[in-house]
């Protein structure tokens, strides 16, 4: 666990991208490749996982961005909730007509 106020080790995407040419390319075992860049064996291979499953070592930080179809679901959502005031006025309106 994280002690506050500890500096992390940042690695550079050139280095993550030799770890996985190293071990797709090369067919090197996760050890070796650890031990030949002087990196934790344990930060390989959760480098090689991420890339495995997302087809990058990089992981994006903070939320996911949305979708193109939900954010359209959300502009839709408001448009119609606009719409029914619109039609809720115009009834009122009408009802107001109606009885003068």
């Amino acid at each position: 666990m994280a002690k506050k106020g500890q500096k992390f080790k940042k690695y550079s995407a050139e280095l993550k991208q030799e770890v996985i040419r190293l071990y797709l390319e090369e067919h090197l075992p996760k050890r070796t490749i650890a031990s030949l860049l002087g990196i934790d064996e344990g930060r390989v291979r959760l480098w090689i996982k991420n890339y495995l499953t997302h087809g990058s070592v990089e992981l994006k930080k903070g939320r996911p961005k949305k979708e193109a179809h939900e954010l359209e679901l959300e502009r839709l959502r408001a448009e119609n909730a606009y719409l029914k005031l619109l039609i809720e006025k115009l009834f009122e309106e009408s009802d107001k007509k109606n009885k003068d």
